[in-house]
C-alpha cells in the first residue's frame, strides 16, 4: 500500500480543519463593516504601532546577541555549551506568563522603573523571542564546515573576514528565517508583554492585548475582526518564508 496519497489525504483534511477554525468560520460570522470600523479605531493605531516598535526593537536585540551566540554553540563543544543550550531553550518550554512573572519580579526588585514601560516590554518580548534566532542560527552555522574558515584563513583573509565570506553568507538564510520568526513572535507575544508592560491601554497595550481587553469590554466583533487581520498578517509572512526558502 502506498502511503503518499493517504498522508496526502490526512494532510489536506488537517489543513481544511484548520483554515475552518482560524479564518472561514470567524470571518463567516463577521461583517465588512467591523473591519472598516476597526481600521478607524484610534486605539488600534496606537496598539498596531506599539506592537511594531517595541518588536522591531527587540528583533534587533535577539538578532544582535542571538546570532554570536548560535555560532559560539554551534561550534563549541563541552558540558557548558550543552547546559547553556538548555537554558536557553527555558522560553520555549516554559509559558510566557511564566517569563513575564519572573521578570516582573526581578525588575521589582533591581529595576522598579521598567515595570509597565514599554522599556518593560520590549525586555519581555525579548527574552521570549530570543531562543528563534539563537536556534535558527546555530542550526545554519551547524550546517557549514568549520574547514571554509581554515582555508580563507591559509589564503591570507583575516579571522572575520573569513567567517564573513564563508560561514555568515552560507548561514543567511538560516539567521533571516530565524529573525523574521522572531520578529513575528514578539509582534505577536501576549503573557510576559501584559505582566511587565502592564497593558495599559492607548499606552503599553499592543495586538494581543488589545485583542483581549477588548474581548473583555464586552466589545467580541471587533476584537474577533483585529484577531482575523493579524492570523492574516502572520500568515503573509510565513508565506513569504517559505517562499524564499523553499
Amino acid at each position: 500500500m502506498d502511503i503518499k496519497p493517504v498522508s496526502k489525504i490526512i494532510a489536506y483534511l488537517f489543513f481544511s480543519i484548520i483554515i475552518g477554525i482560524l479564518i472561514i468560520i470567524p470571518f463567516y460570522q463577521l461583517k465588512i463593516i467591523n473591519f472598516y470600523k476597526l481600521l478607524h479605531d484610534r486605539r488600534f493605531y496606537k496598539a498596531l504601532i506599539f506592537g511594531l516598535e517595541t518588536s522591531i526593537i527587540a528583533t534587533t536585540i535577539s538578532v544582535i546577541f542571538g546570532v554570536p551566540s548560535g555560532y559560539y554553540l554551534a561550534r563549541s563543544r563541552g558540558l557548558l555549551v550543552r547546559f547553556l543550550d538548555s537554558i536557553f531553550d527555558i522560553p520555549l518550554i516554559i509559558p510566557p506568563l511564566i517569563v513575564g512573572a519572573m521578570l516582573l519580579i526581578f525588575f521589582n526588585k533591581i529595576i522598579p522603573e521598567f515595570i509597565f514601560t514599554i522599556k518593560g516590554a520590549i525586555v519581555a518580548q525579548f527574552f521570549i523571542s530570543f531562543p528563534y534566532i539563537l536556534k535558527a542560527s546555530k542550526s545554519s552555522f551547524e550546517l557549514v564546515p568549520e574547514i571554509y574558515e581554515q582555508i580563507a584563513l591559509t589564503l591570507g583573509a583575516k579571522p572575520i573576514r573569513s567567517f564573513w565570506d564563508t560561514t555568515f553568507k552560507l548561514s543567511f538564510g538560516g539567521i533571516l528565517t530565524g529573525t523574521i520568526l522572531s520578529w513575528i513572535r514578539s509582534f505577536g507575544e501576549f503573557g510576559a508583554t501584559l505582566l511587565v508592560g502592564g497593558g495599559i491601554s492607548n499606552k503599553t497595550e499592543n495586538i494581543p492585548i488589545f485583542i483581549y481587553q477588548t474581548i473583555l469590554e464586552g466589545n467580541f466583533e471587533k476584537g474577533l475582526s483585529a484577531s482575523i487581520m493579524i492570523i492574516f498578517i502572520g500568515l503573509i509572512f510565513l508565506f513569504m518564508v517559505k517562499r524564499k526558502f523553499s
